[in-house]
């Protein structure tokens, strides 16, 4: 199944940081592909950021004066014939390695469940109401235990 979904979805990983627990690109597509339900060959960036420039995204795109853990931006849009945009994702591996401690995750938990949230907001799925943050989660925790990860919602 993942290996159909592969050739729909394209993942541009930009790295820049070289501290702390980094999975692969391996695992990063894996964990993006695993979460993409069109059937339209899209493009999807993944930027990882320090806490700065966390914060400076966060502030700009969300008026908040903290850095965060990640943050999806939908484009949703077609360039040219065969390349559909659906959006980019940043990530802060600091805060989303100090989470996994807090919640007593592994780290690839932590991230698989990140990427995978971020993935459904880009396609449209949002936690702006009960019923939309269960709908989000269910899928959430649906693709967490295909990947062999337990619920991201309880403390193990």
């Amino acid at each position: 199944m993942i290996k159909e979904k592969k050739n729909l979805l394209k993942i541009k990983i930009i790295r820049k940081i070289t501290r702390g627990y980094i999975p692969t690109d391996y695992k990063i597509s894996k964990w993006a592909t695993l979460s993409y339900m069109r059937k339209k060959k899209s493009l999807v960036t993944i930027k990882l950021a320090d806490k700065k420039e966390m914060m400076q995204l966060n502030q700009l795109y969300s008026n908040k004066k903290i850095a965060c853990n990640t943050l999806s931006f939908s484009c949703d849009q077609t360039l040219g014939i065969d390349l559909h945009v659906l959006g980019d994702i940043a990530l802060c591996p600091s805060l989303v390695n100090k989470e996994s401690k807090i919640y007593n995750k592994t780290p690839d938990s932590r991230w698989a469940h990140m990427i995978i949230h971020s993935m459904l907001h880009l396609q449209g799925y949002k936690h702006n109401s009960v019923i939309n943050r269960n709908k989000m989660e269910s899928i959430e925790i649906k693709i967490m235990k295909k990947l062999g990860y337990k619920n991201p919602y309880y403390a193990n």
